[in-house]
């Protein structure tokens, strides 16, 4: 009887020490599907030099970060308003020009299906603000993957 006992005691407490760990997974991977394809972005104001300041749009695609990468370089080669300053396929990061404005693009992943998409913008001196470019940068590269995407509130 003590042979069977020792085996699903020691069963029982390795469920119960795993158990807590299930519900936390499952409200995280709820969180993170209810943040894909959501847009953030973030304007940092003027220099007081008169310099104009950066914006930031980010996204969170269930995608591998090599294919978002290599759909935005696609895109930026495809564009004729843009020239290519920098392309680093190893960092994943791309820096591109339109005029006076420049843009820095990198994709990170957190995981081998769920990785995000960051674009930093900068106008040049008398330049407008990139907000809308950088945030239509962001909807094209989701619309080319077939991902939907949407401006965060």
């Amino acid at each position: 009887m003590r042979k069977i006992l020792k085996p699903l005691v020691a069963a029982s407490v390795l469920a119960g020490l795993l158990l807590p760990f299930a519900p936390a997974q499952a409200q995280w991977v709820l969180v993170a599907r209810k943040a894909l394809g959501r847009i953030h972005q973030m304007t940092e104001g003027n220099q007081p030099n008169g310099r104009a300041g950066y914006d930031f749009a980010t996204v969170l695609l269930d995608a591998p970060a090599d294919k978002i990468f290599s759909t935005a370089l696609e895109l930026a080669r495809k564009n004729p308003s843009v020239r290519i300053l920098m392309q680093d396929p190893g960092q994943r990061r791309i820096q591109i020009a339109e005029g006076d404005r420049t843009a820095t693009l990198n994709v990170v992943p957190f995981n081998e299906e769920v990785s995000q998409l960051m674009i930093a913008g900068h106008a040049g001196p008398g330049e407008g603000s990139t907000t809308s470019l950088v945030v239509q940068a962001v909807l094209r590269v989701c619309k080319e993957m077939g991902k939907h995407c949407e401006v965060s509130n």
